[in-house]
């Protein structure tokens, strides 16, 4: 599977990662982390947090758009994912 904003410019460059609100396939370099999202669940009446926060990948197009409109919401620390091929 090729990364979409690649294919978008012409290019063809192996997806190392799926967007998880769109399902669009990325490359290291169009893809964004974040690693401080704690994870909830329900536990009984209320609710629990589990100890380590969990990783979540997102698109460029999904991570701007979820953080668009709120110069006050804090996205957490994010990167991009290291370079996992020979190609730089």
């Amino acid at each position: 599977m090729n990364c979409y904003d690649c294919a978008q410019k012409g290019k063809t460059v192996p997806a190392t990662a799926v967007c998880r609100h769109c399902g669009a396939a990325v490359c290291a370099e169009h893809a964004h982390v974040v690693t401080a999202e704690q994870i909830t669940h329900n536990a009984g009446l209320g609710v629990s947090t589990l100890a380590l926060p969990a990783r979540r990948i997102t698109c460029i197009t999904c991570y701007g758009a979820e953080h668009s409109g709120s110069p006050a919401a804090s996205p957490g620390p994010h990167h991009h994912l290291p370079h996992l091929g020979g190609r730089q």
